[in-house]
């Protein structure tokens, strides 16, 4: 028969102390832990759960201001702007002259004198009494002379300033008219007058030079 040896027997009661702490520990609530144990016991803290509320509702947050932004970027992209046109009506913007800005002649203006060709093989004379030169694009736009025979005679014109000559507009070529013939490339050089300007017009190939206003039409 064996025996069973005093120091065995307190080694079970130890055991048996430790393992029935072991168990009250693992069934001890979280909403009831003891302050010794909340830091090895796995339950979170509260402060732990109000941190981690707090970022998922920031996380929610950020999540519907992006959805936001890219509906106003999309909003936007379908968005056209048009800037109101320039004054059509008015006259030479001296503000504007100053300033070398070309869009102060937007819209349509009348060169005022009846402009005087002859035909260089037949002498034949033929007065304009219109010409008009119209921009739309910045310094950019079209000219149309019509003669007393019915002829007409269009072309493009672009205008520029000049530190020396001031408003100089380019013909960029011969201006061709309906009757089949055409009008020698001038040179046109404005400056500002008080009401409009004044235009030198200087024909190279004849040596044909005239003055003539340039004022708004209509």
């Amino acid at each position: 028969m064996g025996r069973l040896g005093v120091f065995s027997i307190i080694g079970a009661i130890i055991l048996l102390g430790v393992g029935t702490l072991a168990a009250l520990a693992a069934l001890e609530s979280c909403a009831l832990r003891a302050a010794i144990l909340s830091d090895v016991n796995g339950c979170p803290r509260a402060e732990d759960i109000a941190r981690a509320e707090r970022l998922a509702a920031l996380a929610e947050e950020r999540a519907a201001l992006s959805r936001q932004i890219l509906d106003l970027e999309v909003t936007l992209g379908r968005t056209t702007c048009e800037a109101a046109p320039p004054d059509a009506t008015g006259p030479l913007n001296r503000q504007a002259w100053a300033g070398r800005d070309l869009g102060g002649l937007y819209g349509c203006w009348d060169l005022g004198s009846v402009y005087k060709t002859r035909d260089v093989d037949s002498g034949k004379g033929i007065s304009y009494p219109v010409w008009r030169m119209c921009f739309k694009d910045v310094g950019k736009g079209k000219q149309i002379m019509e003669g007393d025979d019915g002829s007409t005679c269009t072309g493009p014109v672009e205008a520029r300033f000049d530190e020396a000559k001031g408003l100089v507009i380019d013909e960029g070529g011969n201006l061709a008219c309906s009757d089949g013939g055409f009008i020698h490339q001038r040179r046109i050089a404005c400056g500002l007058a008080a009401r409009g300007a004044i235009c030198n017009t200087l024909q190279p190939e004849t040596d044909g030079a005239a003055d003539i206003p340039l004022t708004r039409w209509r």
